[in-house]
């Protein structure tokens, strides 16, 4: 299937400008991503999987795996990754 619109060189300039933007965003989150340890507090596993603390602590009561060491909370990426997966819809 191949769809083709005119666009005015506005409309373009703008969805050209808006697709750079949010390219821009996606390898900025994934260099961020690389950048965290294995083994992530949790504040560095809600900027892993963007989300906010409350979220963080709803997906904590829903299965995702903590490990506590001398009150010491972390969060394996491999963890978070699987908990995502298992639980996308």
């Amino acid at each position: 299937m191949k769809l083709e619109v005119d666009l005015s060189p506005t409309i373009e300039q703008q969805l050209s400008e808006v697709a750079a933007r949010v390219w821009r965003d996606v390898v900025k989150q994934e260099v961020v991503k690389q950048q965290l340890p294995e083994y992530m507090s949790l504040g560095e596993c809600c900027e892993y999987l963007n989300i906010s603390r409350s979220n963080l602590s709803e997906f904590i009561k829903l299965g995702l795996q903590v490990t506590i060491i001398n009150q010491t909370k972390r969060i394996r990426k491999s963890d978070a990754d699987l908990f995502m997966e298992e639980n996308k819809n």
